[in-house]
């Protein structure tokens, strides 16, 4: 059961992400527990629910690329499907064009950094940007070879 390695990296995606297993599995139990707290002590147990809430809004958006695909909120892009690929380092876009008509968009500004200063979080983000694009795009060029530059 050979699992492809996919490369993980966090980019904020507008689409909805979906709860990982061991998220899955704390706010199950978390929602069990703040229940039985809040039909025990009822008026002051309610803010038990705020534990759930949290675990299932702290969502955090990851951009998956994978050997023939990749993946980002509820998109998958094979890479082989790839027609027109723009990539603008001025804009800090990568754009896709799918043979389904699909367009998507990768942003330099999506991806977070943890960085304080103005120049390192746009050179962390502009380095991230690179290494996520340059694997696409060598990507696409070895499923694609005849992919066209918009």
């Amino acid at each position: 059961m050979d699992q492809p390695q996919l490369a993980v990296f966090n980019y904020k995606h507008a689409g909805r992400t979906r709860l990982s297993g061991r998220r899955k599995t704390f706010f199950l139990v978390s929602l069990a527990v703040a229940l039985i707290v809040a039909v025990v002590a009822f008026p002051a147990g309610l803010g038990a629910f705020l534990v759930p809430l949290i675990v299932f809004l702290a969502r955090t958006g990851t951009l998956c690329i994978g050997p023939r695909y990749f993946i980002c909120g509820e998109n998958i892009v094979y890479y082989a499907n790839v027609t027109h690929l723009r990539l603008s380092e001025a804009e800090g876009r990568l754009s896709l064009q799918t043979a389904g008509g699909k367009a998507f968009v990768i942003e330099r500004e999506k991806f977070p950094t943890n960085a304080r200063k103005a120049h390192k979080v746009e050179a962390n983000k502009a380095a991230k940007f690179n290494k996520v694009t340059a694997r696409i795009i060598e990507k696409v060029r070895r499923a694609s070879p005849a992919v066209a530059d918009a």
